[in-house]
């Protein structure tokens, strides 16, 4: 049978390798072959995978729609490209698409699995799509209202797009949290008020700092609710559950994307969600928070064995 070739990026236990694999050219009918012009890089959540750091009896819930291989041994991962359709039904031909598949340079996806991008959003900025996701289900999860002051804590790209969307919720205050002075001028551009010390906090909302969890416990007013964002694999917080979490009545969330409330299933699907995702992204300012110095894919095994700076989306180009 005629194939495809392409080259993928695999993961095990801190190594990364680029593979070639090889794909059939005989298309199901409701199949799609997608040329991929550029993949992000959700860079703490591939960080825990690229470190063999996935619980075990999260191996289940955590695993990407389109991963391959298991975690923390060998692993295909990823979820967040950028393509063209080059073969499949007519209707999808030449469309440029959003999908939640790995670092791959071309795949064959079912055609009920694609999001066709608005003519309006350019490609890159796209790649934030499930980060928007991210930041709608903590709204759902959190349900803030008129009135509320809140604080988001840390300025990584999920904080940053949780605190635009806050800032566009008419009578909320938002104020972003994070101790590098730097972020301050990605939030003077988003509209975003800044502070760099924790200490201010009255009454937070939203955290994605696991060492800074405890903390923020111990300046909350009655009632507060704390939506936690992030996912920190085997890290393990310490919560002094028996000072302000009992006296203040704390309501502590944890809001994660793969899932969404049970109230919002009636409209709602993964594939509705990340439609509205996109959709919210047609702001020209949220460019920003692409990272301009863009890789290759044969950089990735390189790129997680050392740090990088979190608060833009890091751009693989293919």
């Amino acid at each position: 049978m005629d194939q495809y070739n392409a080259q993928s990026f695999w993961v095990s236990k801190k190594k990364g390798t680029i593979e070639t694999e090889y794909l059939k050219k005989n298309l199901d009918h409701d199949e799609l072959l997608v040329k991929t012009f550029y993949t992000g890089i959700s860079y703490g959540t591939e960080k825990i995978v690229f470190n063999s750091q996935v619980p075990s009896n999260q191996f289940q819930y955590m695993k990407a729609p389109h991963q391959e291989g298991s975690f923390n041994t060998r692993v295909k991962y990823g979820y967040l490209n950028v393509g063209k359709v080059i073969d499949g039904p007519k209707d999808f031909m030449n469309k440029m698409v959003y999908t939640m598949y790995p670092h791959q340079t071309k795949y064959i996806i079912n055609s009920s699995l694609v999001s066709v991008i608005p003519e309006t959003i350019p490609l890159k900025r796209a790649l934030l799509t499930a980060n928007m996701e991210t930041a709608i289900n903590a709204m759902w999860d959190s349900m803030p209202s008129i009135g509320d002051k809140v604080y988001i804590i840390g300025a990584g790209i999920v904080g940053l797009l949780m605190a635009y969307v806050l800032s566009k919720t008419f009578g909320i205050e938002v104020i972003m949290i994070d101790k590098d002075n730097k972020k301050r001028m990605l939030c003077n551009r988003l509209n975003i008020n800044f502070d760099n010390n924790i200490k201010n906090i009255k009454k937070p909302e939203c955290s994605g700092n696991i060492a800074a969890l405890d903390q923020l416990l111990r300046f909350t007013d009655l009632d507060t609710k704390i939506c936690v964002l992030s996912w920190y694999g085997k890290q393990q917080s310490k919560i002094r559950m028996g000072e302000n979490c009992f006296s203040r009545r704390l309501n502590i969330i944890f809001s994660q994307v793969g899932n969404m409330p049970s109230y919002k299933l009636r409209k709602f699907d993964n594939l509705k969600r990340r439609n509205l995702a996109l959709k919210m992204l047609d702001d020209d300012v949220l460019d920003i928070l692409i990272d301009k110095n863009e890789i290759k894919l044969k950089d990735l095994p390189m790129f997680f064995k050392k740090e990088y700076l979190k608060g833009l989306c890091k751009v693989v180009r293919y």
